[in-house]
């Protein structure tokens, strides 16, 4: 699978990321950095809530036993010590479509377990990109974090009746995504720093992921981004449209088989890597391959297995370090980040110090066992209310897990909580608690996804080469494979490059000869990935008219014309007259073989004539009649 920021859809980007027009409103809006603060009735502060300059940043010294080890400031840094920024949680707004709804409901019937089991995939994921973003260090500001502020599920409900088909626009089952990320950023995102969409929606390409880039150059995109107006040609017309551009979007599906969660991870970790401001990876110092593996923000998934799959390379890292100082020093950029005051109760996560969370108030919370954030409506008759916690006299609620029922109590021992997998059997709950337990794994080495991969601690990641103590590798382009047989499972001798092989070519593997990569796998040495039709596609972070722009205009290449033109300059004299005497041969053949519609001029020639009597028709010339009877020979010759 890959990212969609090819050149067709970075150049749409481009072009409406650097239209925005600032509306009244929105200067007003900030112009008083805390007009915006918004307030609950605990207190907390949400939303969109900026504080003055002087904020948003702590001394490393002071910070040190809180966030870690000081940093060496960059020379880029005009600051004596080193600093990290003491608000540096980023808020999310996180939607699931009913693709997604409906993907989990074929496994899940209880419309409850179904809301559980989406929340749990965003926890999942989010806890994930917490952990990359925590330990990643962007010149002096690390400890980055991420917090979902607001989760929206649609089920199939939202889909339902033709006016809500009108106002829900993802339930249309034609968008490509550059059109769907389009429907995420048409609706207001100021009270968040990013506002993303999980859909299960199979995009053309192998596409994973999308997502508007941030900048330090005055273009709109990015984190933190404000809703305004853009231009935009449509049907010929310009057309102003308001839009929100700190969105993005991510899908679960790749060629019609579910992505693997460190794939569908680390695409989440792409994403808002290029709303951070960070293209894909280039020039090939910071896309290695190998047996290290590509970083992040490599233009096509990774497997999540080698060393650099998790990290941000160099290019990354210096991209994003712009973004980020500019936000934080208010460089042409908002600031939305917040102070990390731990979980955020209302987002439907239970998150540490929690004891349930049905959601912000009570449209959003469904059951009857827990406290929704908002709880001045319990207060006159529950004075003991709390957010976040447990009714009295209810064991459980359904938001902490899918083994609590909607009665609020335990599910029983013989209730399968979850299904078995191709390398995990069911779950079922134990009786006394609302968490389903872990899944008893199935054999090591037990084949999965196609038989091209083995299961490893009841997980899906060894590669089939590992059953038969061999160790996966690549047939590649430099080697003469063609790009069918680059999508080949190939297996060579552990640390033998010069053995690698392809599975029918292997004695030991025999039975199972001429097995196929999947469709969405890495190829050619991470240079690539397999299509539907298992030919191996080249992977091109910059596009081929970048490409074609590098290679006719790089600084080698004009060097090197340059010398040429110095040494053989007679050379390019004699080319200059010979261009010269081809377009005047050019120019008459056209003269004479063009009709007129002067009654007064010859005839044009037929081409039949020209081949056969060529030198006629060079020294052809047409003779007019004046008004005076005088005879004017002119040659015909008509400019292009």
């Amino acid at each position: 699978g890959a990212c969609a920021l090819d050149d067709s859809v970075r150049e749409w980007m481009n072009r409406v990321s650097n239209s925005g027009v600032d509306d009244q409103t929105s200067s007003s809006e900030t112009s008083d950095p805390l007009a915006r603060s918004k307030r609950d009735s605990n207190g907390n502060s949400y939303g969109n809530n900026n504080n003055y300059r002087h904020n948003f940043w702590t001394t490393a010294f002071e910070a040190q036993g809180r966030i870690g080890p000081a940093i060496k400031p960059q020379q880029s840094i005009p600051r004596d010590t080193p600093f990290v920024p003491t608000r540096r949680a980023c808020s999310l707004y996180i939607q699931t479509d009913t693709y997604l709804w409906d993907h989990i409901k074929k496994n899940e019937p209880s419309d409850a377990k179904a809301r559980e089991e989406i929340a749990s995939l965003v926890a999942q994921h989010i806890k994930a990109v917490n952990h990359i973003y925590e330990t990643s260090v962007f010149k002096d500001i690390y400890g980055l974090k991420f917090i979902v502020q607001r989760l929206k599920i649609n089920d199939s409900s939202a889909c339902d009746s033709t006016h809500k088909r009108e106002t829900n626009q993802f339930c249309s089952p034609n968008i490509d995504v550059s059109n769907f990320l389009n429907l995420n950023s048409q609706f207001n995102h100021n009270d968040f720093c990013l506002a993303y969409i999980f859909t299960y929606r199979d995009f053309s390409g192998g596409t994973l992921g999308l997502a508007w880039v941030a900048s330090t150059s005055g273009a709109s995109g990015g984190i933190c981004e404000k809703y305004k107006s853009y231009t935009e040609n449509i049907g010929g017309r310009q057309v102003q449209t308001k839009r929100s551009l700190n969105t993005g979007i991510i899908t679960f599906v790749n060629y019609n088989s579910r992505v693997p969660p460190k794939v569908s991870e680390l695409t989440l970790a792409h994403e808002i890597g290029h709303n951070f401001g960070s293209p894909h990876d280039y020039p090939v110092d910071c896309r290695p391959g190998g047996s290290q593996g590509n970083y992040i923000m490599y233009s096509s998934a990774t497997s999540g297995e080698r060393p650099n799959n998790n990290k941000f390379s160099f290019c990354s890292v210096n991209n994003i370090s712009s973004v980020l100082h500019a936000v934080f020093n208010n460089e042409g950029k908002d600031n939305c980040f917040q102070e990390d005051n731990g979980p955020f109760c209302g987002n439907k996560i239970v998150e540490e110090g929690e004891e349930c969370d049905c959601g912000y108030d009570m449209k959003e919370c469904n059951e009857k066992c827990c406290y929704p954030r908002e709880i001045e409506t319990f207060r006159a008759r529950e004075p003991y209310a709390k957010p976040c916690h447990r009714r009295p006299g209810f064991k459980c609620s359904p938001s902490q897990g899918p083994c609590c029922t909607e009665s609020c109590d335990f599910e029983g021992k013989s209730k399968q909580c979850r299904h078995e997998s191709e390398c995990s059997y069911e779950a079922l709950c134990s009786g006394f608690s609302p968490h389903c337990p872990r899944p008893p794994a199935k054999d090591n080495k037990t084949e999965c996804n196609g038989g091209t991969q083995v299961c490893w601690a009841g997980e899906c990641v060894g590669s089939i080469c590992q059953k038969y103590d061999f160790e996966e590798c690549f047939l590649t382009a430099k080697r003469g494979s063609k790009p069918d047989e680059m999508c080949e499972v190939a297996c060579q001798r552990p640390n033998v490059s010069d053995t690698c092989r392809r599975t029918s070519d292997i004695d030991a593997m025999s039975g199972i000869s001429g097995l196929k990569l999947r469709p969405g796998s890495p190829c050619n040495d991470f240079q690539g990935y397999c299509d539907v039709f298992q030919r191996c596609r080249a992977v091109d972070a910059e596009g081929p008219l970048a490409r074609l722009k590098n290679l006719l205009l790089n600084q080698k290449t004009l060097m090197s014309i340059k010398q040429w033109v110095t040494t053989y300059w007679w050379a390019c004299m004699l080319m200059l007259v010979a261009i010269m005497l081809f377009m005047a041969a050019f120019i008459k053949c056209c003269a004479v073989h063009t009709p007129s519609s002067n009654p007064k001029k010859r005839p044009a020639l037929r081409l039949s004539d020209t081949l056969r009597r060529p030198a006629d028709t060079l020294r052809r010339k047409s003779h007019t009649l004046g008004e005076q009877g005088f005879a004017i020979t002119t040659l015909d010759v008509v400019l292009l």
